[in-house]
């Protein structure tokens, strides 16, 4: 089978190559999936130019974490999954799980049915990001009625949690570059700021919850009070941590992501009800992941990228 290996540290074009390996086989609590589609994350590209762990966040040379396919091998006790299943899963993270091949080995216990509503590149593309959007919204004990302002509504993660944060009945206000307000309010935004408008920022009501998907940013003043939780994916620093404690925010929480088939399933539930999809800002072959990666560290990507590792899934 092919399989993505990286060289070392450096620029995707200089180390990324294909390669031939075995095929995996799967061990107790294990499946085997042939791969569909595998997403493209700012983690990637990230672990990729250093070739070492990122915090808690395993190295290896053999890259991918996102995947969508088919099961093609259930190894013992692996529970309800059999051949032929359609399925998704972030599979190991933050530990290595080598999705960008043609199998993959993942836990059982990662796995979830694939929306029927969502292309295997969408399923592909999602599991990284809607989980994290996911995670993020129970740190900040989201419920319906409550007011969400997500910072960066067009990305991957943003562009999720607009999505959940309403199918938990919340009133969300995004931020977004101009040209991208009628996408984002396309996903049930029902406020939409320009992340440049420092004007109308300021004027944003007190809220209940913020998420933080974009780096070194913070939240209007007027937007946090008491108790408002802020819930970031991308770090603050000490004085930012300062700054929101000053005004009341509780509470102020990075949070990193983990693998979950079992909020993968109810993601996927929300997905087959309509409430939530995924928007694919590019596809790219397996023998195109070069390419994919320096669109993902463009910074332009609007909702995901995903390599596209067997169109016939």
């Amino acid at each position: 089978m092919r399989s993505v290996k990286y060289s070392g540290a450096g620029q995707a074009a200089e180390v990324v190559s294909l390669v031939e390996a075995e095929i995996p086989r799967p061990g107790a609590g294990e499946v085997v999936v042939r791969v569909g589609a595998v997403g493209i994350n700012p983690v990637d590209v990230k672990i990729r130019a250093a070739a070492t762990d990122f915090g808690p966040i395993e190295y290896s040379d053999r890259p991918g974490w996102d995947v969508a396919g088919v099961v093609s091998e259930v190894g013992e006790g692996a529970g309800r999954w059999t051949t032929g299943d359609r399925v998704f899963a972030l599979a190991a993270f933050p530990s290595a799980a080598h999705t960008l091949a043609d199998y993959a080995i993942v836990a059982a216990a990662d796995l979830a049915s694939a929306p029927a509503s969502w292309s295997t590149a969408q399923a592909g593309a999602a599991p990284l990001v809607a989980l994290t959007a996911w995670q993020a919204l129970e740190a900040a004990g989201v419920v319906a009625g409550h007011r969400v302002l997500v910072l960066g509504g067009s990305g991957g993660v943003g562009h999720l949690a607009i999505q959940l944060a309403k199918a938990r009945g919340a009133h969300v206000i995004a931020t977004a570059s101009t040209a991208k307000h009628d996408l984002v309010r396309s996903w049930g935004a029902d406020e939409v700021i320009d992340y440049r408008d420092a004007e109308r920022l300021a004027v944003v009501p007190r809220v209940d919850a913020v998420i933080i998907t974009v780096d070194d940013t913070l939240p209007p003043h007027g937007a946090v009070g008491d108790a408002t939780a802020v819930i970031t994916i991308t770090g603050l620093s000490d004085p930012q941590r300062d700054q929101l404690a000053a005004w009341g925010a509780a509470p102020v929480a990075r949070i990193l992501v983990h693998a979950d088939g079992a909020q993968l399933a109810e993601i996927a539930a929300l997905a087959d009800a309509g409430a939530a999809t995924v928007h694919l800002d590019s596809t790219f072959a397996l023998e195109e992941l070069s390419a994919a990666h320096e669109r993902v560290e463009s910074g332009r990507v609007t909702g995901k990228a995903a390599v596209i590792v067997d169109p016939e899934l």
